[in-house]
């Protein structure tokens, strides 16, 4: 067997992966399994940079019957590679699509140049006609069913979601190409559509009725990012190597990575690594926030600007019940957004006889949690990643020391560059603060409860990490003075009990108040 150390880092075609020696992760036997369900019709949602455009371009080389390609793979003598299909591969991200008209040009010029390569001239006006001419017409020319592969399909859409009118728009336009699919069936010998989003299937799919959606689907769990075992077969030459730079041993090493970059699971049971910032990893040899910093979509800031729902970033017990919820442009659903571009995954699932599953959902990994929350304050603070960094870490100390003073000073740095035309924009502020100060906290590494329910009343947030508890309760006022309300929340831990079920840790009670633009702070160690 030839030793590969070559990494695959931005490539999403197998044949430069495989003829230039570099790692290719083995994921035909997935494929073989889904293929061999017989259907016609295919659907697979993942988060960006994920691996999808490499599968997409694999099945392109399975159904030309590339066999070459496929030396050494799972599926290369389970395929039958005398037949062969000719395949039109849509990749919808190399479309112009800023509004409805010149996603039409560019849909129109992108089927134009794919039929010049089949050497085919379209004679259709729209692009939907272009699209079921140019399946029939390749059928007709090699005498065999077409194999249709999309990605990206959701491109335009999400590259437009701020702006609910044109979204909706493109989005129509895009339900009547898709539709061509249905007009062109009997030419169709494979369909497989994949993005980002999974849009309620009247909205986008609606004629495609057989339509196969394999995003939970048991047999695809694996077939996008790296499993464990896949990690350690095929990277352990870069897994020394990145070990040696940290002077840490092999199992050490593989610690760290599996807490920054594993984690994703679209079924409870089986737990991904982002292909992406696994191989920047062992590129770099640093760990970084590689997949976050490849570009997180503006529209999730306005829409947790929008929503403050504080129960949902911080909530430790956030589920999913049913199946995988569909996109909606007229009910922007947070919680969904943020399953379905990768913050958040299926941590487990709960089976009940005659019951729905029920699934716990979380951050995926250190990677995901800590951008996600540096994300936020940097949209609310104007502030830089590096600022926020060296931010928290001076803030953790502040409170762990009880530096009251340089806590306050902290707590003004961060309120300092809020822009006062957002506070007056919002509608719920004490939500908004509750946003900002707990993000903050995350980014200190504490293991944020929110909103917990004692018997006595609810408290705003208990802060654990190893043998500290920090109770914080913060106050929020118009026309109290700012001492009275620290007195009131610092008075509030005490007689409400807040403390009692961290008596075994080193307790510290912080009060902070809010009071128009103003923030103070209170810290005490509990019992002294």
């Amino acid at each position: 067997m030839i030793e590969k150390d070559e990494l695959s880092l931005g490539i999403a075609t197998l044949n430069d992966i495989i003829e230039n020696n570099k790692i290719y992760v083995d994921k035909t036997e997935i494929i073989e399994k889904f293929i061999g369900l017989k259907r016609k019709y295919y659907f697979l949602s993942r988060p960006r940079r994920f691996g999808k455009s490499l599968l997409v371009n694999t099945l392109k080389e399975l159904f030309e019957a590339n066999k070459e390609l496929f030396k050494g793979l799972y599926i290369y003598d389970k395929w039958d590679w005398t037949i062969s299909y000719p395949v039109i591969h849509l990749d919808l991200s190399k479309l112009k699509s800023n509004n409805k008209e010149t996603l039409e040009i560019s849909l129109n010029f992108y089927l134009d140049r794919i039929a010049k390569n089949f050497n085919i001239t379209l004679q259709g006006s729209y692009s939907n006609d272009k699209f079921t001419e140019l399946i029939e017409e390749v059928s007709k020319s090699f005498g065999k069913n077409v194999v249709v592969l999309i990605d990206e399909y959701d491109k335009p859409i999400i590259n437009n979601i701020s702006d609910k009118k044109l979204s909706e728009d493109i989005r129509d336009g895009l339900k009547d190409f898709y539709a061509a699919l249905k007009g062109a069936d009997s030419k169709l010998e494979f369909v497989f559509i994949t993005g980002v989003t999974k849009f309620t299937k009247v909205s986008i799919f609606s004629d495609l009725n057989n339509l196969v959606d394999l995003t939970m689907d048991p047999i695809c769990s694996k077939i996008c990012g790296y499993t464990h075992t896949e990690l350690e077969k095929n990277f352990k030459n870069n897994i020394i190597n990145s070990g040696k730079n940290y002077n840490l041993l092999e199992n050490q090493l593989i610690d760290y990575i599996k807490d920054w970059y594993d984690g994703y699971s679209w079924d409870g049971e089986n737990f991904l690594y982002n292909p992406f910032s696994i191989l920047s990893f062992f590129h770099y040899n640093t760990f970084n926030t590689y997949w976050f910093e490849t570009g997180t979509p503006s529209f999730l800031m306005d829409i947790i600007k929008l929503d403050n729902n504080v129960n949902l970033l911080f909530n430790n017990n956030l589920t999913l019940s049913g199946t995988y919820p569909s996109f909606d442009i007229n009910n922007f659903d947070l919680k969904t957004i943020l399953l379905q571009s990768g913050y958040l995954t299926i941590k487990d699932k709960k089976l009940s006889p005659g019951e729905l599953p029920i699934y716990n959902l979380d951050f995926p990994n250190k990677e995901v949690k800590e951008s996600f929350f540096t994300y936020v304050l940097g949209n609310y603070t104007n502030k830089s990643s590096e600022d926020i960094y060296f931010l928290s870490k001076s803030m953790f100390n502040q409170l762990i020391n009880l530096n009251e003073d340089g806590f306050q000073q902290s707590l003004e740095i961060l309120f300092s560059n809020i822009n006062y035309s957002l506070h007056s924009r919002l509608n719920d502020l004490e939500s908004f603060y509750h946003i900002l100060f707990l993000s903050w906290m995350k980014i200190i590494g504490f293991d944020i409860q929110g909103e917990i329910i004692q018997l006595k009343g609810r408290l705003d947030a208990v802060l654990v990490k190893e043998n500290i508890a920090i109770i914080l309760e913060l106050k929020f006022s118009k026309t109290k003075s700012m001492d009275k309300l620290l007195d009131e929340a610092i008075n509030q831990i005490i007689n409400k009990d807040y403390y009692k079920p961290y008596q075994d840790k080193k307790l510290i009670l912080v009060g902070i108040t809010i009071k128009n633009k103003e923030v103070k702070c209170r810290i005490e160690k509990y019992g002294s």
